[in-house]
């Protein structure tokens, strides 16, 4: 057969040509792609993930809470509520009675960024088992408007599932960044607001609960078909930072704590989480609508240097097992004092980014050694250690290095030879 026949053949599934493609596998009667193998291959290891999934083996709050724990530090009581949350709301799905109709309570989560609110969902849904997916509010618009609509995240959750609806309609959808789609000022009336209180109302019906229909793609791009999802059993999760929030909190409760017989509050920066309430959220600039749809309040505190150095040290989504196996592919053994811990963790603190910033920061003072790590490797590097060097002052030194002995000293790290 000549080249130039081969050259026409295509892929019976996605109809590439052979020139668009590495490889072309021949059957009897059809071709497929190389392309279109991998997508089959990871379609069929999914399917095979959720045919273990058990919706009606509901783990218990205990159970929730403690796998909970192990990977999120800190914030007991926000993890007891979600807890709590999670076993009521599927209990609601598979055991509820006829004639009894108990009403879905979503959660709007509050915290600073970095305190482990998107992780806490994630984390929440790896434990249940149940399809997972994270929108970002700030992308959403009204329908007809440029930028995402609302439903736009039920097709998200529905790419999680290979598009089986009857496990998307027991998901969980994460919306993060709520607090930015507050409506406009009451002063700003001249101009629609299609980003702030139209998403809000536009989320109304799906958090409550409506049928959403998702279209449908094929390979030819024609949308006229479409699925319908109900929404009524997916439990929604809205969080944000929120920022500012504390100060109409504390004006609040000055109010209440003025006259006589009044028992006057700390105004401790945290202890306003203990008073917040939904009509704050109102005043913020959520509509009471949507507000009431959220009934379950839960607020992260900020994480304190200690919380951060167990971060580092005890939580199975620490980054330190990250960079240590990363190591050990050159057969590096990576190990830390506590000091570098602790000096991490203030750094961290110091930036106000909270867990989120300890990622970066031990990746950066990593970087000269996983640059040289082959030529270490070479050279019979067997062990590199950190820690803290005495005279060096950690705010403007953010590098970890001590001399000992018969090991070889470098102006970043100090490393042990084989022998």
């Amino acid at each position: 057969m000549s080249n130039e026949n081969k050259n026409n053949f295509t892929c019976s599934f996605c109809g590439k040509n052979r020139n668009e493609v590495k490889k072309l596998i021949a059957g009897p009667d059809a071709f497929i792609c190389n392309e279109c193998i991998s997508i089959s291959h990871k379609i069929i290891n999914e399917d095979e993930q959720l045919e273990s999934f058990d919706p009606s083996n509901i783990p218990t709050p205990e159970e929730i809470k403690a796998y909970l724990d192990s990977v999120v530090i800190s914030q007991d009581d926000a993890k007891e509520l979600l807890s709590v949350v999670a076993y009521n709301h599927y209990k609601r799905i598979f055991f509820a009675e006829d004639g009894i109709e108990i009403e879905k309570s979503n959660v709007i989560m509050l915290g600073a960024t970095g305190s482990g609110k998107t992780l806490l969902a994630k984390t929440l849904a790896k434990k249940l088992e149940v399809p997972f997916t994270i929108a970002d509010a700030t992308t959403l618009t009204e329908a007809g408007y440029v930028g995402e609509d609302v439903e736009s995240v039920i097709e998200r959750l529905l790419n999680q599932c290979n598009w089986d609806i009857s496990m998307v309609e027991k998901g969980i959808v994460f919306i993060d960044e709520i607090d930015k789609k507050a409506r406009s000022s009451e002063s700003n009336t001249n101009t629609k607001d299609i980003s702030g209180e139209g998403v809000q109302q536009a989320l109304l019906r799906l958090i409550e609960g409506t049928l959403v229909k998702v279209p449908l793609s094929n390979p030819s791009g024609r949308k006229s078909d479409f699925v319908e999802v109900d929404t009524t059993n997916i439990l929604f999760v809205c969080s944000g930072a929120f920022v500012g929030i504390n100060k109409t909190v504390e004006a609040r409760i000055k109010k209440q704590t003025v006259g006589f017989n009044s028992k006057l509050k700390s105004k401790d920066d945290k202890e306003w989480q203990e008073y917040i309430e939904h009509e704050d959220l109102i005043s913020y600039g959520l509509i009471p609508e949507l507000v009431g749809r959220l009934p379950n309040l839960v607020t992260l505190n900020d994480l304190k240097e200690n919380h951060m150095v167990q971060i580092l040290k005890d939580s199975n989504a620490s980054i330190i097992p990250q960079v240590q196996k990363l190591l050990e592919f050159d057969e590096l053994d990576l190990s830390f004092d506590e000091t570098y811990f602790r000096d991490v963790a203030k750094i961290a603190k110091n930036k106000k980014t909270g867990a989120r910033g300890l990622k970066s920061i031990v990746e950066n003072s990593l970087h000269s050694i996983m640059f040289r790590s082959p030529k270490l490797k070479d050279q019979g590097v067997v062990e590199i250690k950190f820690k803290q060097y005495p005279t060096k002052n950690v705010d403007t030194h953010p590098l970890f290095i001590y001399n000992n002995g018969n090991e070889v000293v470098d102006t970043e790290y100090k490393i042990k030879l084989r022998g």
